[in-house]
C-alpha cells in the first residue's frame, strides 16, 4: 500500500506541475522506470555488441543517476519519486537525426497545418493524391481558395507525394523514380502549373505552392513580398541580382527554407510557434530527442532561442550556420566567431558548426551501356557527373578554406556525389596543415558530410579514417535512389549508396538521417531510418548492395551513440548510462527479437527527453495513471494506440 500511495501522490504532484506539453528544463524530477527491458548501447564500439541490458533506471534532474537490476532500482524510490511499470517493455537511448529539419517538415505537415493555419489566418489546402489526380484538380482548389481569401490574403497550396512517398522524382540527390515509374513526374517544374497561371488566377493574393520537399512556385505578388523581407540577392534569389557579386549558393538562398515561416507568417508568429511545437512532439512522436540541421532562417533560431530560455525544448539541437557564407566568411570578426565558437550553448540548444553551400553530384563512376536513363536529357547525367561544388579555385573552395584554416569546424553538409567529398577533404587537410594542425588536431575538429547519397568509395575510407572524417547517412536513399544509380552506374556505382557496412568496418563513425517529411506520410524512423540499413531494398522490391547492409545491433548504435559524437555530445548523450541526459523511448515490441521484416513496424508508445514525457499513447497512459501527450497522440495515429 505504501508504494501505491507514493506511485499516486508522485503522479499527481507531475501532472500538477507539467500544465503543458513543453516542460521547464529546470524542474526537479525523480523517476524511476522498472521491469523493463533497457537496452543501454553503452559500448560504442565499431561491433555489433550493445552492452548492457537491464531492468530498471533512476533517473533526476533529467540525468541518469543509475541503472540496474528492478529489485535494486525500486529500493531507491522516495516519497516523491515516481515509478513506472513499463510490463516488461522494450526501452532503447532517444534517436539522434544527424541531418533532420523538423522546422522544415511542420510547414509541410497535413495534420498541424490544418489546425494551425485555419482559413482567417493562411488559406491552405492540401492537394494528396497522384500527381496526375493533383494536377486536374488543382485549379478548382485555387479558384475556390481565392474566393475564400481576403484581398492581400496569402493563399498556401500543398501538394504530397503519397502516403508511402510513391510520388517522389528524386531524393537528396538527382535520383528518384523519375524515369522509372511512369506515374511519377514534377508537378512542381514551372511548366505544368506556371507563374503566369497564378497571376491571373490571383492578381489580388500572394500565392505560395509547395510539395513537401524543396520545390515551390508562386506568383508575382509572393515574390514581391519576399523581396520586402529579404531584398539581398544573396539570400534571396528573387530578387533582382546585384551586377559582378558571385554568390556561394547557400542552401537558405532556397525559397522553400523560409517563404512560409518568414514571409507569410511574418505578421502571425504566435502561430508560427504553435506550428513548429507541433511538429517537435510529432518528431518526438517518432523517438527523435536529438537532431542537428543547419539553421536556415531567421524565424528558426529564433522560436528555437526563445525556447531555450526559456526551458521549453521538446528535444535538443545542434544548429549549424549556412547564411550568405560570400559575406559573413569575409569578414575578420564574423569568420573568427562562426570559426571558434564550437560547442558553445545550453544542453538543448548548442552550435555545432558550419557549411558553405550544398555539394553536388559529381562522381568518378561510369554510365553503363545499358542504361535507360543515361540517355535522357533531363536527367543531365553528364554535366552533373562532371560538375563538382567545392571545385578548385571556385569561391566555395576558397570559403571553406578560409573557414577551415580559422578553426572552424565544417559539418552538416548535405552533399550527393564522391567527387566532391574528393574536393572537400583535401580542402581541410590542406588548410588545417597551413593553420599549423596536427593530424590529431583535425581528427578533433569531427568535420562531417552528411547523406551519403554516392559515397564514400572504398578507397575514400583510408582518409576519412586518418583525419576522423564522419558521415550522416540519408536511409532513404537506399530504397528512393538505388534503382536509379543502378540503372545509370550498374552495380559499382549502387554499392556507393550509403554504403554503411563500408564505413563501420573502416572505423568511421556514421550517423542517421531520413531527410523527408515523414509526417506527411505513413514512415517512421523505424521504416524510414532503420529498416532501409538492413534490408537494403528498393522502392521497385529488389535488394540493392546487399553486402552493405548492417544487422539490428548495428543500425542500432548508427541511430543513437554514435550520432551523439556526430552532435559534439558522446559524453552525456546517445547512451543510457548513469551521469548522461535521460533521453530514452519506449517500444510496444522488442527491438531485439521480432522478426527483421517487422522492425519497421515497431511503435514508439513514449518518448522522454530530460526525464520528461513529451509523447505517450492513450494505452499506456491508462497503465500508469498518466495524461496522453504529445501531437502524434492529438492529431495523428497514436491516438488510437
Amino acid at each position: 500500500m505504501r508504494k501505491t500511495r507514493i506511485q499516486v501522490v508522485a503522479f499527481v504532484g507531475w501532472l500538477c506541475a507539467a500544465g503543458g506539453v513543453l516542460l521547464p528544463a529546470q524542474q526537479t524530477e525523480d523517476l524511476i522506470v522498472y521491469n523493463a527491458k533497457i537496452l543501454t548501447v553503452d559500448d560504442a564500439s565499431f561491433s555489433s555488441r550493445l552492452g548492457t541490458i537491464a531492468q530498471a533506471m533512476h533517473v533526476r534532474d533529467g540525468k541518469i543517476l543509475h541503472i540496474g537490476n528492478t529489485a535494486q532500482i525500486r529500493g531507491m524510490a522516495g516519497p516523491s519519486t515516481r515509478l513506472i511499470d513499463v510490463k516488461n517493455r522494450t526501452v532503447l537511448p532517444g534517436f539522434i537525426l544527424t541531418h533532420e529539419h523538423p522546422w522544415d517538415w511542420g510547414a509541410v505537415s497535413p495534420a498541424t497545418l490544418k489546425k494551425v493555419l485555419t482559413d482567417d489566418v493562411v488559406v491552405t489546402r492540401i492537394l494528396d493524391r497522384s500527381p496526375e489526380e493533383n494536377l486536374r484538380a488543382f485549379p478548382g482548389v485555387l479558384a475556390e481558395a481565392v474566393r475564400k481569401a481576403r484581398p492581400g490574403q496569402w493563399i498556401y497550396i500543398l501538394f504530397t507525394f503519397g502516403e508511402n512517398y510513391e510520388y517522389a522524382i528524386r531524393g537528396n540527390g538527382p535520383y528518384g523514380r523519375f524515369g522509372l515509374d511512369p506515374k511519377v513526374f514534377d508537378i512542381m517544374d514551372g511548366k505544368r502549373i506556371t507563374k503566369e497561371q497564378l497571376d491571373q488566377a490571383a492578381p489580388n493574393n500572394p500565392v505560395l505552392l509547395r510539395d513537401v520537399f524543396v520545390a515551390t512556385v508562386m506568383n508575382q505578388k509572393a515574390i514581391d513580398e519576399s523581396i520586402k523581407v529579404f531584398p539581398d540577392p544573396g539570400m534571396n534569389p528573387l530578387a533582382p541580382p546585384v551586377p559582378g557579386v558571385e554568390y556561394a549558393g547557400s542552401p537558405s538562398r532556397t525559397p522553400m527554407r523560409w517563404m512560409l515561416q518568414d514571409v507569410a507568417l511574418r505578421e502571425h508568429y504566435p502561430k508560427l510557434v504553435e506550428l513548429q511545437r507541433l511538429s517537435m512532439e510529432w518528431w518526438a512522436g517518432y523517438g527523435m530527442t536529438s537532431f542537428s540541421s543547419n539553421v536556415y532562417s531567421p524565424s528558426n533560431l529564433r522560436v528555437f532561442r526563445e525556447w531555450d530560455r526559456r526551458g521549453q525544448m521538446a528535444m535538443r539541437n545542434m544548429w549549424t550556420w549556412n547564411w550568405r557564407p560570400e559575406y559573413f566568411f569575409a569578414d575578420p570578426f564574423s569568420l573568427t566567431d562562426l570559426a571558434t565558437r564550437t560547442g558553445e550553448g545550453s544542453d538543448y540548444l548548442w552550435y555545432g558548426g558550419a557549411i558553405i553551400a550544398v555539394g553536388a553530384a559529381c562522381t568518378a563512376a561510369q554510365p553503363v551501356p545499358s542504361s535507360k536513363l543515361a540517355p535522357v536529357p533531363e536527367q543531365q547525367v553528364e554535366a552533373r557527373r562532371q560538375t563538382c561544388a567545392y571545385s578548385p579555385g571556385s569561391i566555395r573552395a576558397r570559403l571553406l578554406h578560409d573557414f577551415v584554416k580559422a578553426g572552424g569546424r565544417f559539418v552538416n553538409l548535405h552533399t550527393v556525389g564522391d567527387q566532391d567529398i574528393d574536393n572537400i577533404m583535401n580542402i581541410i587537410v590542406q588548410a588545417s596543415k597551413e593553420a599549423g594542425m596536427t593530424e590529431e588536431d583535425i581528427r578533433a575538429k569531427r568535420h562531417g558530410f552528411d547523406h551519403g547519397v554516392m559515397w564514400p568509395r572504398p578507397d575514400q575510407i583510408a582518409a576519412m579514417k586518418q583525419y576522423g572524417f564522419i558521415s550522416s547517412g540519408d536511409s532513404f536513399e537506399i530504397p528512393q535512389a538505388s534503382p536509379a544509380v543502378f540503372d545509370i552506374y550498374g552495380e559499382r556505382g549502387a554499392s556507393w549508396v550509403v554504403p554503411k557496412k563500408r564505413l563501420v568496418e573502416g572505423g568511421i563513425y556514421n550517423s542517421m538521417e531520413t531527410d523527408r517529411a515523414l509526417p506527411s506520410t505513413n514512415f517512421t524512423i523505424f521504416s524510414a531510418g532503420i529498416a532501409p540499413l538492413l534490408a537494403r531494398q528498393g522502392w521497385d522490391g529488389k535488394t540493392y548492395a546487399s553486402d552493405q547492409a548492417v544487422d539490428r545491433q548495428t543500425a542500432l548504435k548508427i541511430a543513437t551513440t554514435w550520432g551523439a559524437y556526430y552532435l559534439l555530445r558522446e559524453k552525456v548523450l546517445g547512451s543510457l548510462e548513469p551521469g548522461k541526459w535521460a533521453d530514452f523511448i519506449v517500444l510496444d515490441r522488442d527491438y531485439l527479437t521480432i522478426p527483421e521484416a517487422d522492425i519497421g513496424k515497431l511503435r514508439v508508445l513514449m518518448t522522454v527527453v530530460g526525464g520528461k514525457v513529451v509523447h505517450l499513447v492513450p494505452s499506456v497512459a491508462r497503465e500508469i495513471g498518466m495524461r496522453p501527450v504529445g501531437a502524434q497522440v492529438e492529431l495523428g495515429p497514436a491516438g488510437q494506440w
